[in-house]
């Protein structure tokens, strides 16, 4: 009868505990979202509890798996396949608790930005709705500063066209983007709102877009898109401004 060496159920061991931890991880990781969104958890224990700890818990399993693969190949003993597994399947939640990681530290710790920091567009629409009534929503103070320094690239776009024909490829271009539901636009004061929902999570950011006509050819596209929840955004509002500027651009200039 065949018998294992002590070293090769050692591994095997290993490889099954580092799989183990990869996998828990891993739903760790995709439950934060999905159980925030159906109101299981706050924000607070979905981020820095269950995703933060299923990251680290997946970080963990990864780098065990990858010890065990390694020594498995090396002894040739059983459960090289095993710890492959737990390597796959923990670089993914591991990367993504990494990512965030570095993006908290990387981005400014703010939740609402403008491309126009003077005179920031104003929401109307978003006034009104349940969530914002009778919260204050004029640009806080001191994130002017943090955007300046956080994100020196972003400026309004200047468009050659008339304010019409710009509100139009605003519109057409907001209605385009994955994820945003258009909740108010007024074309005569060059505004467009929108509610932008994200993927995993399921946050609300609220956006406004003023378009401002400079000459007769010219006009001056603003844009701001503030976070519901979270006292930082992680970058998101940026990107998103600097998203919808490209396909703006792109609309323009196909």
């Amino acid at each position: 009868m065949e018998t294992q060496s002590p070293g090769g159920m050692g591994t095997l061991w290993a490889a099954r505990t580092g799989l183990t931890l990869a996998v828990v991880g891993l739903v760790m990781v995709l439950a934060s979202g999905w159980g925030y969104r159906h109101g299981w958890w706050g924000l607070r224990v979905a981020l820095r509890g269950v995703f933060a700890g299923g990251g680290a818990i997946a970080l963990l399993g990864c780098a065990a798996s990858l010890a065990t693969l390694g020594l498995a190949i090396a002894r040739q003993s059983r459960g090289a396949a095993l710890a492959l597994v737990g390597v796959i399947i923990g670089a993914g939640p591991a990367a993504a608790f990494y990512r965030q990681y570095r993006l908290a530290r990387a981005v400014p710790p703010i939740n609402d930005i403008s491309t126009d920091l003077v005179n920031p567009p104003v929401y109307v629409t978003a006034a009104a709705n349940a969530f914002w009534k009778g919260k204050d929503l004029r640009y806080p103070d001191g994130f002017a500063d943090s955007v300046r320094r956080g994100y020196p690239d972003l400026r309004s776009l200047t468009l050659p066209l008339p304010a019409a024909r710009a509100f139009a490829l605003a519109l057409a271009t907001a209605r385009g983007q994955s994820g945003w539901e258009i909740t108010g636009t007024d074309s005569a004061a060059g505004r467009i709102e929108a509610t932008a929902t994200t993927s995993w999570f399921g946050f609300k950011d609220d956006i406004v877009i003023r378009i401002t006509p400079q000459g007769t050819g010219s006009t001056i596209v603003a844009m701001r898109s503030k976070s519901r929840v979270g006292k930082s955004d992680l970058g998101a509002n940026a990107r998103r401004i600097r998203d919808y500027f490209a396909a703006l651009r792109h609309a323009v200039a196909p």
